[in-house]
């Protein structure tokens, strides 16, 4: 009986799901121009979501990052606003255009059989450009409906286009651009 319960157990555990710890990279895609016309913009970027854990792939096991999303999302919108002629300068800057974006969601979910899987991420981020008059909150949302089940490579894919096509609404809204050069 002690081998049968044994045996269980290692079954049960091997047929339980890990948690995920979703590496992801951001690449917006965001055309070179002159718009920003060297003016210095400060962007600070904060991670309000009220969790660390992005969504589950099962019963047991979530996914969550290890990253630092706030400097992730920091970083892609440095090279793009770089990439647009501003010229991104230090917080403490006092003629720099001050530029605060809260992460205020990340979420992930699934819904599968064993033909296919519907998996749904969502985001949201508040851009808050005060000195300017701008705050605006953007939400996002993608589905993929994959063959089999989602794994570990397809939702950092998914998580990382999320956020690519956040950043690059941001980065491409002309209100904001607009009250970024007046």
């Amino acid at each position: 009986m002690k081998k049968i319960a044994l045996s269980l157990i290692f079954i049960l555990s091997a047929c339980a799901t890990p948690s995920q710890d979703a590496r992801i990279e951001i690449y917006p895609s965001v055309a070179p121009s002159s718009i920003g016309n060297g003016i210095s913009l400060s962007i600070t970027v904060d991670d309000a979501r009220s969790t660390g854990v992005i969504g589950s792939t099962g019963e047991n096991s979530q996914i969550i990052t290890s990253q630092d999303l706030a400097e992730l999302i920091g970083l892609a919108l440095v090279d793009a606003y770089s990439k647009q002629g501003f010229t991104v300068s230090a917080a403490d800057n006092p003629n720099a255009v001050k530029m605060l974006v809260s992460l205020e969601d990340l979420s992930y979910s699934k819904d599968g059989n064993l033909v296919t899987t519907t998996v749904e991420t969502k985001s949201r981020v508040k851009v808050d450009v005060s000195d300017k008059g701008f705050i605006r909150t953007y939400s996002n949302s993608e589905d993929r409906t994959m063959p089999f089940s989602a794994n570990e490579a397809s939702n950092n894919s998914q998580l990382r286009s999320i956020l690519e096509r956040m950043v690059e609404r941001i980065v491409k809204d002309a209100e904001l651009l607009g009250a970024l050069v007046k």
